[in-house]
């Protein structure tokens, strides 16, 4: 009995390698120089301010496909993470050459108008976007709606009311936070919002609606740290003054930004702005009907996508 259970051990182990192997395989095709993509990452990242200390393992290849040929030049497209020990977990997509050296941000090819980069980085969307995010509104339509907003940016305000009146165009709201650092207190607002989707699910949509309509701005004269504690305080009362059950987390809004310091729900926030930068965003609204980008709150395009 022993040695069949050895046996037993022994092929699931061999099978498991085998899988890895194959993994691996698939992951750095043919042609692409992870191991040097790896090292030149790593020493570019070097040279940054506060740069983490960094090994070439640090730099996590999840998938590597050929993009494009030019110039002669092979691109890949790479997805992975930078996971530095004992931090957050940094995803990227990047274009870079075949021997892992040069990093490509775009090609355009002028004659057409259109970057021959364009379908790599279209199939490499429809990955990120699964599980980016969370589900607040169920609609009747067919594409799932993603929108990477900050609730204080008037123009993610203006989308959102937009796109509250279009449930019958879309299957599922999806909403992926991306607070600005230029718009104090934001942070917490979205934080906020992780709470409900954790710890109150059923009212989750009413903590978005608040944060997107009624929430009331805080002013702050400058960003100074003690400004920074008050505007965090003043958003989190104004959160409790209209949901009396985040008294679960703080008797007023300083207990309450004290107690998603370092919470999961802070670093929920954390993982949307690392997820939605390595996708190459920056700015808010950016708008996903379906696999289609939307950079802005662009009118004319959304009608079209969300007839």
């Amino acid at each position: 009995m022993r040695r069949v259970l050895l046996r037993s051990i022994l092929t699931l182990m061999l099978t498991l390698l085998a899988a890895q192997l194959a993994c691996a395989a698939s992951l750095e095709p043919s042609g692409f120089d992870a191991a040097s993509f790896r090292k030149n990452f790593v020493a570019g990242i070097a040279g940054r301010p506060n740069a983490p200390a960094l090994t070439a393992e640090n730099v996590q290849v999840e998938a590597a496909e050929k993009a494009a040929t030019f110039g002669g030049l092979d691109i890949y497209v790479v997805r992975g993470q930078l996971a530095p020990q004992g931090g957050q977990a940094q995803p990227f997509t990047m274009f870079v050459s075949a021997d892992g050296k040069f990093y490509v941000s775009d090609i355009v090819d002028l004659s057409a108008g259109k970057s021959i980069l364009k379908d790599a980085r279209d199939r490499v969307r429809v990955t990120d976007l699964k599980g980016m995010g969370h589900t607040v509104f169920k609609g009747t339509g067919k594409p799932v709606v993603t929108f990477v907003s900050d609730p204080f940016c008037p123009y993610c305000r203006t989308a959102f009311t937009y796109l509250m009146n279009k449930g019958a165009a879309y299957s599922e709201f999806r909403l992926a936070h991306f607070p600005l650092a230029s718009h104090a207190g934001a942070d917490i607002a979205c934080a906020l919002m992780t709470w409900a989707a954790d710890k109150d699910p059923k009212r989750l949509a009413d903590f978005v609606r608040f944060a997107y309509t009624d929430l009331p701005l805080p002013k702050v004269a400058s960003k100074s740290p003690e400004n920074m504690q008050k505007a965090w305080a003043e958003v989190a009362d104004s959160f409790l003054k209209r949901f009396p059950e985040l008294s679960a987390l703080g008797k007023d809004g300083a207990a309450i930004v004290a107690a998603l310091n370092d919470s999961p729900y802070a670093k929920t926030v954390s993982a949307d702005i690392a997820k939605a930068a390595g996708m190459d965003i920056s700015g808010t609204p950016i708008i996903f009907v379906g696999d289609a980008r939307v950079d802005g709150f662009d009118v004319a395009r959304l009608d079209t996508l969300l007839k």
